[in-house]
């Protein structure tokens, strides 16, 4: 048996959850004119998968909130 509990942050992230993510990585580089393929866009990315994994799952929301620090 497991003895450690298991996080969110250490499930996997399926083609669903990246598509999501994705989605919403596009929209703030477009509003920002952000190259998709930068270093920015590769630390907003980042930002997201942390926010979805700390449990934002709502798209809008992960917007608001990615908007919100870039």
């Amino acid at each position: 048996m497991l003895e450690t509990p298991i996080h969110p942050r250490d499930l996997p992230l399926f083609s669903d959850d990246l598509d999501r993510l994705e989605k919403v990585l596009d929209a703030v580089c477009q509003d920002r004119g952000m190259n998709p393929r930068s270093p920015e866009a590769e630390r907003l990315g980042a930002l997201i998968i942390q926010l979805y994994r700390q449990g934002v799952k709502d798209d809008a929301k992960l917007l608001a909130l990615a908007r919100a620090y870039f």
